[in-house]
């Protein structure tokens, strides 16, 4: 467990290698994006502020969604609530009532 919390202090997972104008990888748009390295892969991408702040915002919207069902799924009523999403990482899971 502490080997695991220090490659975790040691190493950013996602770290900003610089900016500069030029097209975001995500809107297609001209604007100052940043390249971005992500530890283990030897490509970066490029990404502007905005599309960032979509994506963390994208983070905090389906971590709020997993803590609503894990509490519906702790408060003993039975009823387990469905997530129904789909497309790349995404799951479903069934309704049972």
């Amino acid at each position: 467990m502490i080997m695991e919390a220090k490659f975790l202090t040691e190493t950013r997972f996602l770290t900003i290698v610089d900016t500069y104008a030029g097209y975001c990888q995500v809107c297609h748009e001209s604007r100052v994006v940043g390249r971005m390295a992500v530890a283990g892969w030897e490509y970066h991408g490029t990404i502007c502020s905005q599309c960032l702040i979509g994506l963390a915002d994208e983070v905090q919207r389906r971590g709020k969604g997993l803590a609503a069902e894990t509490s519906s799924k702790t408060n003993g009523t039975g009823d387990v609530l469905a997530v129904s999403v789909g497309g790349n990482g995404y799951h479903r899971e069934p309704v049972t009532r």
